[in-house]
């Protein structure tokens, strides 16, 4: 068996010898690759990364173990950059509106939310029922 192996490989190493073919450096090069597509390609390269850099900064997440005694229950998006969250607090469960500009106390909750899928079923009807008052109050 060896010396079948032996043979194949010697057949096959002058075979490949007899079919040498000379390289084409730059075969595969299209004709539009000069120095402006270079560095337009390089600029769009640097804009990825700027992008990519941008987002990260955006929507960086923060540790867990960094925020002591202060987490975020639920929120809930009114609009593109407005929303109600509701923030723990030690013992105490805030009610807190943000806007792009400013954070306003609109309410302290007297029984806290549980966490989980229902505290935000709940909070939707807290908010509405709070914003219900508070148009009352106005009226």
């Amino acid at each position: 068996m060896q010396v079948l192996c032996f043979f194949v490989g010697v057949f096959f190493t002058f075979t490949s010898f007899a079919e040498e073919k000379t390289v084409q450096v730059g075969k595969h090069v299209t004709a539009s690759t000069d120095p402006v597509t270079m560095i337009l390609s390089l600029f769009l390269v640097l804009l990825v990364v700027i992008a990519s850099a941008y987002l990260l900064k955006k929507f960086q997440i923060t540790a867990q173990g960094s925020n002591q005694g202060l987490k975020v229950v639920t929120s809930l998006h009114l609009g593109t950059k407005e929303r109600v969250v509701v923030v723990q607090v030690a013992d105490k469960q805030l009610v807190l509106g943000v806007t792009a500009n400013q954070i306003t106390l609109l309410d302290t909750l007297d029984k806290p939310l549980e966490t989980g899928k229902s505290a935000t079923e709940f909070f939707d009807k807290s908010v509405v029922s709070l914003l219900k008052k508070s148009i009352k109050k106005n009226d």
